[in-house]
């Protein structure tokens, strides 16, 4: 059985945005889920390190916000 990964925080060292992700499942959507490079300045790579746990507490309690994808 598959297992959801670990929340990540991505943060970009060019322009300093930073998102924190907390995946359903495993499968990961580009964008939502897990960056490759930064939305704001296109900068590649980002770090990514696992989220802290009130990084994880404010990424979940604004997902009933967001936008949906």
């Amino acid at each position: 059985m598959p297992w959801p990964p670990h929340p990540f925080t991505f943060t970009c060292p060019q322009c300093h945005w930073c998102k924190t992700t907390v995946p359903p499942s495993d499968a990961l959507r580009e964008g939502v889920d897990w960056f490759s490079n930064c939305p704001s300045c296109r900068h590649t790579p980002l770090d990514v390190r696992p989220a802290t746990q009130l990084e994880i507490l404010k990424a979940k309690l604004e997902r009933p916000f967001r936008p949906r994808q």
